[in-house]
């Protein structure tokens, strides 16, 4: 493979093209031109005339030009998975960039959310056989049950890649993306950069920007808008990369000018065009917004953004009501609200990979137990509310346990005895307080939904607990503290928000798991046969 990778000198070469020109072209459907079409260069933002034409003086400092597609329409696409709606700046003085769309029926349509695919080429992860052999033909399953119902996109939610692996491995971007569209994606794919998807050689006066290179050249924009059915959707890069070599906490990566560090947040630069592109947005819309890491977190801040700029995007987005966030980077689907910022609700999306393909034998498992997927959001005619649904490899949405027979392996297992030792604040589904319990990972959760466990047709007291993953400890972490790879300290307890627990009064009768919405809808049912086993290669 051919891997081409920015010096400092061509980075400087690549900024000194760009001095500045007139842009203009055209947005054009079936050869008619289509009008108010919203064109940006990334900082300045106007509309196409009557004629279909656009036209504005341009700094070309972000080495693009591209177009809010507008509803009704999709972009033209070369390869069938990355949509044609940008254009890389070629050089100094004027360019004329030209616009294609077509024209297609967004009545009801379905996004398929994806998240940290982490292709990285590494042999004893065997990510890309997994992907290729595993992964893809569950979610083409997917795509193709989806598409019999109206238009499919996929959205990436970043971390395609892994920046660690980038020289290590000489595997890429561009790589990464190469294997994704070689292994027959289904869709069309519109994607926000992750914060592994930045090169860690690059450390300058403007590292942020000047580490997005590759992101810029294979999958284009690092913010912008699209408007599909009655949804604008704004992808938003919301990764500050730093590359702050005055840290030591990890080894650096091989290739790497510092220690591969960022913080999170909007730029002002983003802040601005943000302001220009709602500007033309009316308020019946509904608004939605893609980032890598999640805008609200559990913490008491309630936010990783800085309180300042939250409460500047409270009051932009306040006239669309409520916004619906979807985000990846945390590898746990979890569902996000906060009393600090009524406004915002955000989804937290499982990674593709489980945990980077780490886990074993589960190479899918994810770090809250989940298995790695899709979540699959539909949108129904007349900007209705969306309906979620998660699918993963082996079609699950929760997993349930006879903590009976967890209980027991913890017990006999020596490894483990010394794991608890060693990490005192993790669950130890040794103790006695753990018998006859049934534990219910239930990852889909959102609030106003229930989960009810019967014996014997009786209702059991069901209590939602922070308990972490049994399965996951067994396939990951335990396999960390065997081989003396080191644990990082926030790991030595991990707290899972979508479980659920409930005391049977034998430790042998089935139990009855019910998952309903809040209108009473029954959601999901399974029935616990016990003993049930428990094991590395649990389903």
């Amino acid at each position: 493979m051919k891997h081409f990778f920015f010096t400092f000198l061509a980075l400087l070469t690549a900024a000194s093209l760009h001095a500045g020109g007139v842009l203009s072209g055209s947005v054009t459907c079936g050869g008619k031109p289509v009008p108010d079409v919203k064109v940006t260069d990334g900082k300045t933002v106007v509309l196409t005339g009557a004629d279909g034409r656009y036209s504005f003086p341009s700094d070309k400092a972000s080495g693009l030009v591209f177009i809010t597609v507008p509803a009704g329409y999709v972009p033209v696409s070369a390869d069938g998975v990355r949509p044609d709606f940008y254009a890389h700046l070629s050089g100094e003085g004027d360019e004329v960039h030209d616009f294609r769309l077509q024209k297609q029926d967004q009545a009801a349509y379905t996004v398929l959310f994806v998240t940290d695919i982490h292709l990285t080429a590494t042999p004893w992860k065997e990510d890309i056989r997994l992907f290729r052999e595993v992964a893809m033909p569950a979610f083409r399953k997917v795509a193709s049950a989806a598409a019999a119902k109206g238009p499919v996109y996929a959205f990436n939610l970043g971390d395609l890649s892994h920046e660690r692996y980038w020289y290590q491995n000489g595997y890429d971007l561009q790589d990464a993306y190469n294997t994704l569209h070689d292994s027959g994606f289904p869709t069309l794919m519109y994607s926000v950069p992750g914060n592994h998807e930045n090169d860690c050689a690059v450390l300058t006066g403007n590292t942020d920007w000047d580490a997005g290179h590759l992101y810029r050249k294979v999958l284009g924009p690092e913010y912008y808008s699209v408007d599909i059915g009655n949804e604008h959707w704004l992808f938003m890069d919301d990764i500050i990369y730093e590359n702050d070599p005055s840290i030591h906490a990890k080894p650096w990566p091989q290739g790497s000018a510092g220690s591969i560090s960022y913080s999170r947040g909007f730029t002002r630069t983003q802040m601005a065009w943000l302001e220009q592109d709602l500007a033309t947005v009316p308020s019946d819309r509904n608004l939605l917004i893609c980032t890598h890491a999640p805008i609200l977190s559990d913490n008491r801040r309630e936010t990783s953004f800085r309180a300042g700029q939250m409460d500047t995007l409270s009051t932009l987005f306040s006239r669309f009501g409520k916004v619906m966030v979807y985000s990846g980077h945390m590898h746990r689907m979890q569902y996000l609200t906060s009393r600090k910022y009524p406004l915002f609700e955000n989804w937290t999306v499982s990674a593709f990979s489980g945990d980077m393909w780490e886990s074993a034998p589960n190479r899918l498992l994810g770090v809250e137990g989940e298995e790695g997927g899709t979540l699959e959001v539909r949108f129904p005619p007349e900007g209705g509310p969306g309906t979620w649904h998660a699918h993963s490899v082996d079609g699950k949405v929760m997993r349930c346990y006879d903590l009976n027979r967890v209980g027991r392996t913890y017990r006999r297992s020596r490894e483990i005895r010394r794991q608890m030792a060693a990490f005192p604040k993790r669950e130890d589904y040794a103790d006695s307080r753990y018998r006859n319990v049934i534990l219910v990972n239930y990852w889909m959760f959102r609030p106003g939904e229930t989960v009810s466990m019967y014996e014997n047709g009786k209702a059991l007291p069901v209590r939602q607990v922070t308990w972490e993953d049994p399965l996951f400890n067994l396939d990951y972490y335990l396999g960390a503290f065997r081989s003396g790879d080191r644990i990082a300290p926030a790991q030595d307890k991990v707290p899972n928000r979508h479980m659920f627990a409930a005391t049977a009064s034998s430790p042998r009768s089935d139990i009855r798991v019910v998952v309903t919405a809040a209108d009473g809808t029954v959601l999901h049912e399974e029935t616990v046969r016990r003993p049930k086993a428990f094991g590395p290669r649990m389903q």
